[in-house]
């Protein structure tokens, strides 16, 4: 191994666990429906660890899978985020998310 993969080895392994530490403290403080927030850093760990394996063994593999593979477990979590924060309400076409507990538009 080239010192140039050991240290994107390195690097790639701290943007894992940084990006691990802010899932679980983001849905430590939402409370996420499904899992716990061990459950999901631990997914973004799996994800990435996957693609740097892929990376690693791999040297012919295309470099969108990869960024495919690991940005999975972040894109899954905000997903499942968005989901925790909105609820299980019925979409209603005629107002914003944002909207608040607005049902009908003021009249002009």
């Amino acid at each position: 191994m080239s010192l140039t993969t050991v240290l994107g080895a390195g690097i790639a392994a701290a943007l894992a666990a940084v990006a691990a530490a802010l899932v679980y403290r983001d849905a430590e403080a939402v409370g996420v429906d499904l899992g716990s927030p061990g459950l999901w850093a631990a997914f973004v760990l799996v994800t990435s660890g996957v693609a740097a394996t892929t990376v690693l063994l791999v040297p012919d593999a295309p470099i969108p899978g990869v960024l495919v593979i690991a940005a999975l477990g972040p894109l899954l979590y905000l997903l499942e985020r968005d989901d925790s924060m909105h609820g299980d309400d019925p979409a209603d076409p005629t107002r914003l998310p944002n909207d608040g507990d607005r049902r009908d538009p003021p009249e002009e």
